[in-house]
């Protein structure tokens, strides 16, 4: 049956505040971490770290943004060396999009750093709570997914990008060790 209008109602308000809160400590947290990335480029590096090799479509759609957007990141971030591209095998007129080993070290020290903030943020908070509510959040994050994805993209449904099959949740890490402490 599903829960209620009225029950998700109740989740609306920590919706907004987690959104409200993302972009402004996401930026604290890269000049804390000394980087010059953008909030949105780092994102990006995120999404080729932990994803993969991509097109340009593939990283704007799986983030609902226009190829505009996405094109500017890839310039920040293809300037900063931190990706690099190479004409698509199957259509040599497409770029595949993919971190070099200097962004995945960029990429290791931004997320332990938020990872760190995390930790001390949670500080109340035991192991178990937080992976609770990594699972949860995991689980509503793919679920949210498939009610906005477009039919054409049904088929990717449940995956945590669409040109990559789905990882378990249990071994969702970053491309640095597990032992970093990030997830």
């Amino acid at each position: 049956m599903g829960p209620t209008p009225e029950t998700c109602s109740e989740l609306l308000r920590p919706l907004r505040a987690l959104m409200g809160l993302k972009q402004t400590a996401v930026q604290i947290l890269n000049q804390q971490a000394r980087t010059d990335l953008p909030y949105a480029a780092s994102g990006l590096l995120g999404e080729l770290v932990h994803c993969g090799e991509s097109r340009a479509s593939e990283l704007a759609a799986h983030r609902f943004v226009d190829a505009s957007v996405v094109s500017r990141q890839v310039s920040q971030l293809e300037s900063a060396g931190l990706i690099t591209r190479r004409a698509d095998p199957q259509d040599r007129r497409v770029s595949l999009l993919r971190a070099t080993e200097e962004g995945e070290q960029a990429l290791v020290r931004i997320e332990r750093h938020r990872a760190e903030w995390l930790s001390h943020a949670l500080s109340d908070w035991d192991d178990s709570r937080v992976r609770d509510l990594a699972e949860l959040l995991d689980t509503a994050a793919a679920d949210l997914r498939r009610a906005v994805l477009p039919e054409h993209l049904a088929a990717h449904e449940g995956t945590s990008h669409p040109a990559q099959p789905q990882v378990p949740a249990d071994d969702r890490r970053p491309a640095a060790s597990s032992q970093e402490g990030t997830r």
